[in-house]
């Protein structure tokens, strides 16, 4: 069995976002943040959120 890793797992979340609302152009989530790829609140706070977390489990990726 494979073992687990959470930035593979975010990165199927965010597949599955893009999947789910096709009218986001695919690109990184900051990107979208800065050039206004969403179309709702909705969109945009989980872009938001994603990128919170996405860059507090990278810090902890890069201490371990």
């Amino acid at each position: 069995m494979k073992k687990f890793n959470l930035l593979n797992y975010m990165i199927d979340i965010h597949k599955n976002f893009l999947k789910e609302n096709p009218d986001v152009e695919p690109m990184c989530v900051l990107d979208s943040l800065a050039v206004g790829n969403y179309n709702n609140r909705k969109q945009y706070l989980f872009l938001s959120r994603f990128s919170d977390i996405w860059e507090r489990v990278e810090q902890r990726e890069v201490k371990r």
